[in-house]
């Protein structure tokens, strides 16, 4: 249970960050087309990888605490 909670782990925050590079990525291309009609929706686009992201965040934040419960540290 503990190695599969802690790949879980790894597994969210590399989602995490790639989601978060996508948003980057699709925001610059969004600013760069600013005068293109697609732009809009690239925006859209990004703005739902940033949502995505802070979901990403609170599923790590629950689990770490999860994890936290179950195996806490000994001192």
């Amino acid at each position: 249970m503990r190695k599969t909670m802690l790949k879980l782990m790894g597994i969210l925050s590399h989602d995490i960050i790639a989601t978060e590079a996508m948003a980057n990525e699709l925001a610059g291309a969004a600013l760069a087309l600013s005068d293109q009609p697609e732009a809009i929706a690239i925006r859209d686009i990004a703005v739902s990888k940033r949502v995505r992201v802070i979901e990403l965040q609170g599923k790590l934040a629950a689990l770490r605490e999860d994890y936290a419960a179950r195996f806490p540290l000994k001192l």
